[in-house]
């Protein structure tokens, strides 16, 4: 009796320690704003430990989970472009069938499987992508999945492990979401000065608009003509619209207002280098 008590004790005991042990395939969690979508991986990341990977433990032709336990996801905040396929924004499933030469990369409305066998159907996959197998100059132990590349308008979905690489392009509707973020705040303050010159810059700065753009501008200018920062975007909307002479006269009164503005506030006026770098290019 007094040994069942022990062995019962002892029982209770070791349940009162925590088991956590760390996991071979440990989850990696990958978060990336491109442009105005944000983009998140969620994948378990297997190493090479001394195998033969592609064309072993992965036979060519296998449709892989591409990682480990829990199947791999990709979610997207916006619509975006998978390779050539419009996706809407939500989370996918993400698999590959893996070639010597090629893999094909899939997404799949469901993406709460636990491998390819736990409930996949082809006729739920949302887009599809063959891409080229890239050799790595250097070996990558363990699966690696990463948003690389990246522009305004998208970037690469990455994968590589062991001595293979691959890429697939990723686009977005950035520009098209920001015209419309813009127009949103245009008609929802008409009379905010702030909006009009952020508006009137990004269209510049994307070569959108331009006459748009202007007549954003010179409202903003016409409600507040002192301002240099005003004058200098002015100035720099002249030059892109083919207005040398006006961009130079614009530029030439944003310096002499930075430096009026800086020397009353007992500053250095950081921009001049620049204005001088502007006129001088014109």
């Amino acid at each position: 009796m007094k040994k069942l008590l022990l062995l019962i004790a002892f029982s209770v005991t070791l349940q009162g320690f925590s088991q956590e042990l760390p996991d071979a395939s440990p989850r990696s969690i990958v978060k990336q704003r491109v442009g105005l979508t944000d983009i998140e991986l969620n994948y378990s990341r297997p190493s090479v430990k001394g195998r033969e990977i592609f064309g072993g433990l992965i036979p060519f032709g296998k449709h892989w989970r591409l990682g480990a336990n829990k199947n791999s996801t990709i979610s997207f905040s916006t619509d975006a472009h998978f390779g050539r396929e419009n996706i809407p924004a939500g989370t996918y499933s993400i698999t590959a069938i893996v070639n010597e030469e090629n893999w094909t990369v899939i997404l799949n409305s469901k993406n709460d499987m636990w491998g390819i066998d736990d409930g996949y159907n082809p006729r739920e996959d949302v887009a599809r992508f063959t891409t080229p197998v890239e050799t790595r100059t250097s070996d990558a132990e363990s699966l690696y999945m990463g948003i690389e590349d990246l522009t305004q308008n998208g970037a690469n979905l990455v994968i590589s492990w062991d001595k293979s690489i691959v890429r697939i392009p990723i686009t977005l509707k950035t520009i098209q979401m920001a015209q419309n973020n813009i127009l949103d705040a245009l008609n929802e303050k008409p009379e905010d000065f702030k909006i009009k010159r952020t508006a009137s810059r990004f269209y510049m700065q994307n070569d959108l608009e331009l006459n748009s753009a202007l007549e954003l501008m010179n409202e903003v200018i016409e409600n507040n003509p002192e301002s240099w920062y005003n004058n200098y975007l002015y100035a720099q909307l002249m030059a892109k619209m083919g207005d040398p002479k006006s961009a130079k006269d614009a530029a030439k009164k944003a310096m002499v207002l930075g430096r009026k503005d800086a020397k009353e506030k007992g500053e250095k006026f950081y921009y001049q280098d620049d204005i001088k770098s502007f006129i001088k290019n014109l």
